[in-house]
């Protein structure tokens, strides 16, 4: 739970967040950031944890983490990836200016690809631990998707789909599903 206050929209800078228009981004530019000097812990650093950003991506993977997160990977057509999050609304960090949105793209998630989670869950789960309810694979995906979320850095340990920076969107406070993704055209020669 490093930056979790920054993590889930709680930190005193979120405020300025809540009325923001989403900046267009890319994955290709986000990953392209460079990292900042500091990292507070219970603040946004300048620039990009200062913005709300909407990509839209392909989602290539996703679970269900030990810390209640949606982890989702997303990707854009030249390889590039990097890590949407979505938290558990009841594990939010109190405050949290973006409950109400942070809820609503859960539930979104949730009415597109809960069942999968659930049966990866339940396969997944020891019988001692079935009340457990995480995902430890990532769950293949190839969905078309608009997601808005606050820029973050994280510390890059090893998760799937990191980007070289370490950018994520965290939390995720929108997502929409627009169907399978189609296969991205080939670089000309």
């Amino acid at each position: 739970h490093q930056r979790w206050s920054v993590k889930t929209g709680a930190d005193a800078g979120a405020a300025n967040l809540v009325t923001q228009l989403p900046v267009a981004g890319t994955i290709a530019g986000m990953v392209g950031l460079a990292v900042p000097a500091v990292l507070p812990p219970d603040a946004r650093s300048p620039g990009a944890e200062e913005t709300v950003w909407e990509l839209n991506a392909t989602l290539t993977g996703y679970k269900h983490e030990s810390d209640g997160d949606y982890h989702l990977v997303i990707a854009d057509g030249q390889g590039n990836t990097m890590i949407a999050e979505i938290p558990d609304p009841a594990a939010l960090a109190p405050g949290s200016f973006f409950a109400p949105q942070i809820t609503a793209a859960r539930q979104a998630f949730d009415n597109q690809f809960g069942l999968q989670l659930a049966a990866a869950a339940q396969s997944a789960a020891a019988p001692q631990f079935a009340a457990a309810a995480m995902v430890p694979a990532l769950i293949l995906a190839s969905e078309s998707v608009t997601v808005r979320g606050l820029g973050f850095f994280d510390f890059a340990h090893g998760q799937d789909g990191v980007a070289p920076n370490a950018i994520e969107l965290h939390p995720v406070i929108s997502i929409e599903f627009h169907g399978p993704a189609t296969a991205a055209p080939l670089p000309q020669a």
